[in-house]
């Protein structure tokens, strides 16, 4: 018996020393209050009734890296948090046991040490909220699983706890791509998906008691109608701090003509497309509170070849038919990058400067911008300033929960991104 508490402290004291290596160990670091909340100091904390201003970041190397076939990742001093309330780090991922989360960039030979960039941040803006996304597009299949034992979805909750506290994390967001899916093939998703965010937020909440800190809950949906009539999107709203709508990505290279990838309202001459208001409306009518929806922004685009302009010559190659492959990275900056969406950075830089062959024309009822190059038919879906700032001044109008972004690495500048929070930090239009 001895034998075996001498073991067993050995390997606790071991195993968080590991834990915390390179992590800030002072519970509630998240602000001066221990509870994970901002305090106000004329930065992204200072936003009116708990406005959200939220930021996707990755965990891979950053575009320009990828671009010049390098493996940098990001900085702290990449970051301009005075411009966030928080920042979803993405992505951790479940691993083969179904129990457990990893991020696997910060392992193998060339380490990310993020930790020591998420500790150099909440340092530099004790205001901003620090939270752990999991998940993601493409690893999402693992959920089901888990969702659907007991145990697994015990030990699994266990474990993120365990992350949220090693760690001094604000908060987790359950990025599951998707619970049924669109073709409604699992259908034991519908209350299991429930069933692992309440079981989330009992054990967040239990944790808090612990710790002093009350820990956030998102999830992430699409701005689908079939996602709200396959799942249970009315409880899950009751049980998390707010949803975020994947308000993109409405046309992409997949896309067989061309379209935004971002529309607030619908133009009528787009018959295949869809909108954020439509979507909007869908949430709102099935129940789901304004305060609990957040609106989502891709800061990147999309790009067709072999776009013809079509018989409206104020707005060539918009809602066209594309007949040659998707534009890739390097098709516009001029290397070898075949990443397939396009980083508002290497947009800017190389296609919205002078001399590229492209105009930039403006959708005013859909409030979207899109570039066409008549010299050689390529069309490019984006978000830019002015759309930004219409899509937040309609979501401030609308009382919502806030915005988000995906992701930061598209606009290390944070050219949008400053306009997007000065516009949700503006009071109303002067009398």
């Amino acid at each position: 018996m001895l034998k075996g508490k001498i073991f067993l402290m050995a390997a606790l004291i071991l195993f968080s020393a590991m834990a915390l290596t390179g992590c800030d160990t002072e519970p509630g670091n998240g602000d001066d209050n221990g509870n994970g909340y901002g305090n106000g100091n004329g930065n992204g904390s200072d936003l009116p009734d708990g406005t959200k201003v939220v930021s996707y970041i990755r965990t891979w190397h950053i575009p320009e890296a990828m671009r010049e076939g390098t493996n940098r990742y990001w900085t702290a001093n990449m970051v301009k948090g005075e411009y966030l309330t928080d920042l979803m780090i993405a992505f951790a991922i479940i691993q083969s046991d179904n129990t457990t989360i990893a991020i696997p960039e910060t392992s193998g030979s060339n380490p990310f040490n993020i930790w020591g960039e998420i500790n150099a941040l909440k340092t530099k803006y004790p205001h901003l909220r620090i939270n752990l996304s999991i998940g993601g597009g493409g690893n999402s299949d693992r959920f089901p699983p888990m969702a659907a034992d007991p145990v697994l979805r015990a030990k699994f909750i266990e474990n993120v706890c365990m992350w949220m506290e090693l760690r001094n994390l604000n908060g987790a967001d359950i990025d599951w791509e998707y619970p049924v899916g669109s073709g409604g093939q699992r259908p034991a998703d519908r209350d299991n998906y429930i069933i692992l965010l309440q079981e989330m937020r009992n054990a967040l909440d239990e944790l808090g008691k612990k710790t002093g800190k009350r820990y956030g809950l998102s999830t992430a949906i699409p701005a689908t109608s079939w996602f709200l009539q396959r799942n249970r999107v009315a409880d899950a709203a009751k049980i998390v701090d707010y949803l975020k709508v994947m308000t993109y990505d409405y046309y992409g290279d997949w896309s067989s003509r061309t379209g935004h990838h971002t529309s607030l309202f619908r133009n009528t001459s787009d018959n295949q497309g869809w909108d954020t208001k439509r979507a909007l409306d869908l949430y709102l009518a099935a129940g789901i509170p304004k305060e609990k929806l957040m609106i989502g922004f891709g800061f990147y685009g999309w790009g067709w070849a072999d776009v013809q302009p079509g018989s409206n010559a104020s707005a060539p190659g918009l809602f066209q038919t594309a007949t040659a492959r998707s534009i890739h990275t390097g098709d516009i900056t001029g290397g070898s990058s075949t990443t397939r969406s396009l980083a508002y950075t290497d947009i800017k830089e190389h296609v919205l400067k002078p001399g590229s062959g492209y105009t930039r024309y403006w959708d005013d009822v859909a409030k979207a911008p899109w570039l066409y190059n008549a010299t050689t038919n390529r069309f490019i879906t984006y978000s830019d300033a002015q759309q930004v700032q219409a899509i937040a001044e309609f979501v401030k109008e609308q009382g919502m929960k806030g915005v988000f972004v995906w992701e930061y690495g598209n606009d290390l500048s944070s050219e949008l991104l400053k306009v997007l929070y000065e516009t949700m930090h503006q009071e109303g239009d002067d009398e």
